[in-house]
């Protein structure tokens, strides 16, 4: 049986998806927080906290193969919910625990997040669970939040300098989940899930200027004014100050760097941001 934790988050249901679609023929528990609003037809609807470790223990019995979505939370509170997760998943025994991290994860990054990706990574290891790590870029679909105030203002906002990334479509992400729970020979290995090309905020603009027709100029800020405008939208103080750090962390060049992992898994090229955008603009 495959559990899958956080199952109503976009990235679980994509995953479910494509399990789906592939065929998998291995019974699915799917765990939330708000059970009832997951879908009954796909597999079993359990309750899961990562705050609640007895929780994690019901929705981990019987289960041989576990995908366990990063929490969503503060970095102290994502630690300790992960740690929890882990020790449920050593004690029930699971013969794959796989494990959404993020790209370059360190103890020392500039994003606060990529400290407790890599905590994370050390206390699976040091746990003993049989595992798989995909180091995930940042998702395309990130660039579509803001499109419609970029069309409207011909402007695109960053704080990254020129810093480079890759991005990288969450649904070939979650297409790649899916083939690492149903095939064989992923147990210790780790794998970066990037898009196919490196762009700065610069060459995005330009892209979306090509994919439009209009003229897309970029307005550098500074961290401190991201978390601030971030602020005033609404985010948490934490995402605020998190995706400001992983700005810092762009233009320091920590994602400077693509991978054919998420290709050689999919067994295809991965989806390029020109498509994913040209996708919603349709």
């Amino acid at each position: 049986m495959i559990l899958i934790l956080g199952a109503s988050g976009e990235l679980a249901s994509l995953t479910i998806t494509a399990l789906q679609t592939l065929g998998n023929n291995e019974p699915l528990r799917l765990a939330s927080r708000t059970p009832a609003k997951l879908p009954t037809s796909a597999g079993a609807a359990v309750f899961a906290d990562y705050n609640e470790p007895q929780s994690l223990d019901a929705a981990m019995a019987g289960v041989s193969k576990v995908l366990f979505i990063s929490g969503d939370c503060a970095n102290d509170e994502r630690l300790a919910q992960h740690l929890n997760v882990i020790a449920a998943a050593k004690k029930a025994g699971v013969s794959q625990l796989l494990y959404t991290s993020f790209q370059s994860a360190s103890l020392d990054s500039a994003f606060d997040f990529g400290a407790s990706h890599a905590a994370t990574e050390a206390a699976i290891k040091a746990s003993g669970v049989p595992a798989t790590v995909v180091r995930n870029a940042f998702y395309a679909e990130l660039q579509l939040m803001g499109l419609g105030h970029t069309l409207e203002s011909g402007t695109l906002t960053h704080a990254a300098a020129d810093g480079r990334f890759a991005p990288v479509s969450k649904a070939d992400i979650a297409e790649a989940l899916a083939r690492l729970l149903t095939s064989e020979g992923h147990i210790g290995k780790s794998y970066e899930f990037t898009g196919p090309e490196l762009l700065s905020n610069a060459d995005i603009a330009k892209l979306i200027g090509e994919l439009t027709g209009k003229r897309i100029h970029t307005n550098e800020i500074s961290p401190e004014a991201q978390i601030v405008a971030l602020s005033q939208m609404g985010l948490p103080g934490f995402l605020a100050k998190a995706l400001a750090g992983a700005s810092r962390a762009m233009a320091a060049g920590e994602y400077d760097k693509r991978s054919d992992d998420l290709a050689n898994i999919l067994g295809r090229a991965p989806k390029s941001l020109a498509e994913v955008i040209g996708t919603a603009l349709r």
